[in-house]
């Protein structure tokens, strides 16, 4: 069984681009823990491209390096043709993740994860609310920039507690930002014009910042993971910060089944959120807070997360195993002694 792995970055997708760093690190963790994880199973093959700048992937088969001047769709589509299954990891951003499932569904392979309908739905943070709030689940209301610039939300929902800007296709906390109040949210808009159209708006929610890594397919989830999520709010170097408090979101890793203690309750959200948003298949990451009884849906991550990189030490099993059982077995099972241990994931 032959199988593409492509993580984007380091796959060579920002070929002749420059690499983020806290991007390619995070991206670099989640190849090789899938690398090491696959390389583990019998009869299993992967394939996968590097971009020259990063380090090679040792643990594949055959690996292909991405010169600058290549064009990375191209020869990912030529690597298909000889592949069984394919599994992409790709931020939301741009429709990236998006175009790569298109590239999938238009070969003859078998896709490890979402299909192109929950990608593009989860894919917008708009988009997602509203499929969420029709299902009644729990969820922080979104509005997008014009609908908040031109409309009087406030008498209906609370800003109490502060104001999160986002962008609506953005992944991870990538350009997020918190403004403790409307003036300070108002002056980063001014000296932003450019960006409004893609960004939008959200009430904080105070509470425990957590993420759920599950397995999914047709409607069904299994709980892999409850993580709690490392979030920090940094003061930014923007020209607003001068004027009132502006702090940038940053996400620096997470604690792997740190919060374990809620897998009864997140088990029972990630079935309504996977009934609510069909096409959601393999590993996907749920994105919530927790306050108190109240578990809000932040988002939903339609590819392997950060959380992946330590799955497999956690669980005391092996989750790329898992991801190849649940496409062939239709009365799939999670083995019945996985551990749950805490690993930090520090990506600082």
């Amino acid at each position: 069984m032959k199988i593409l792995l492509l993580e984007y970055i380091t796959a060579g997708g920002l070929n002749g681009l420059p690499l983020p760093a806290s991007l390619l690190r995070e991206g670099t963790l989640m190849r090789d823990a899938l690398l090491q994880d696959f390389s583990m199973l019998d009869d299993v093959e992967i394939v996968t491209t590097y971009d020259t700048r990063v380090s090679f992937p040792a643990q594949s088969q055959e690996a292909i390096g991405m010169a600058k001047a290549a064009n990375p769709i191209k020869i990912w589509q030529e690597m298909l043709q000889s592949c069984d299954l394919a599994l992409v990891i790709a931020p939301e951003t741009d429709g990236v993740l998006t175009e790569l499932t298109q590239m999938l569904e238009a070969s003859a392979v078998r896709n490890l994860g979402c299909n192109q309908h929950a990608v593009g739905i989860a894919s917008s943070k708009y988009a997602t609310y509203h499929v969420l709030k029709n299902a009644n689940i729990l969820t922080i209301p979104t509005y997008t920039l014009n609908e908040w610039l031109t409309s009087n939300f406030e008498s209906a929902v609370s800003f109490n507690d502060g104001y999160v800007l986002k962008p609506d296709d953005g992944a991870g906390c990538d350009d997020t930002f918190y403004f403790s109040d409307k003036v300070a949210l108002q002056a980063w808009l001014n000296f932003h014009p450019d960006k409004q159209a893609g960004y939008i708006i959200q009430p904080y929610q105070v509470g425990i910042p957590a993420s759920i890594s599950i397995l999914c397919k047709a409607g069904k989830a299994w709980v892999l993971a409850c993580n709690q999520q490392m979030i920090k709010l940094q003061a930014s170097n923007t020209q607003t910060a001068k004027l009132s408090q502006d702090y940038a979101i940053h996400y620096n890793g997470c604690l792997v089944n740190g919060v374990n203690k809620y897998h009864a309750a997140f088990a029972k959200l990630a079935d309504s959120v996977v009934e609510a948003l069909s096409g959601l298949n393999g590993y996907v990451g749920i994105d919530v807070i927790v306050d108190g009884a109240a578990i809000y849906v932040v988002e939903i991550n339609p590819r392997i997360t950060t959380s992946y990189i330590g799955l497999h030490e956690s669980l005391n099993c092996n989750p790329a195993q898992l991801m190849l059982d649940l496409i062939d077995n239709p009365s799939f099972k999670l083995p019945v002694n996985l551990a749950a241990k805490t690993i930090d994931i520090n990506l600082n």
